[in-house]
């Protein structure tokens, strides 16, 4: 599996949202390189071999992938942190400073800046999708639209 492929399947399990929808927002390569531009290659390959640890021992097994997830990279020293950041930057279009103490331990760098993204970043988080809104004053709905009741759904009915 080669590592764009591998950063989208591990930002499914981490989001909760499915291969076309993480493309359908335009921003997969602009995720990647935002993470390897601040984190560097060695510590995203780190995370994406981890990953890859975790889908392999699962065998296919959902409940599995999720459990060897939560026990082998969000609860990882190093690597939980990267994974809370991933999800932050694909809900909000945003990267948050690591922490201090992962700063000092695992080495900082000058880009490792909260900051958003880009203004199509922030036009593009999942979070617009997962609460059944629009940004504000990016994606506007239409002409007396909120005469309407929402449909609830955005085709995502387990969300409802």
């Amino acid at each position: 599996m080669d590592t764009l492929r591998q950063f989208i399947a591990l930002s499914e399990a981490l989001t909760g949202f499915n291969a076309a929808e993480l493309h359908g927002t335009g921003m997969v390569k602009a995720y990647y390189d935002t993470l390897t531009g601040i984190l560097g290659g060695a510590t995203v390959g780190e995370l994406l071999t981890a990953w890859r640890d975790v889908v392999s021992a699962a065998e296919g097994d959902p409940d599995r992938v999720i459990a060897a997830l939560e026990s082998s990279i969000l609860g990882h020293p190093k690597l939980g942190p990267v994974a809370s950041n991933l999800v932050v930057l694909w809900y909000l279009g945003q990267w948050m400073e690591m922490p201090a103490t992962w700063r000092a331990r695992y080495g900082a760098s000058a880009y490792d800046q909260t900051q958003v993204v880009s203004a199509e970043a922030y036009r593009q988080g999942l979070v617009w999708n997962a609460i059944h809104a629009h940004p504000m004053s990016a994606k506007q709905q239409g002409y007396a639209s909120w005469s309407l009741p929402p449909d609830g759904g955005h085709g995502r009915s387990e969300d409802v």
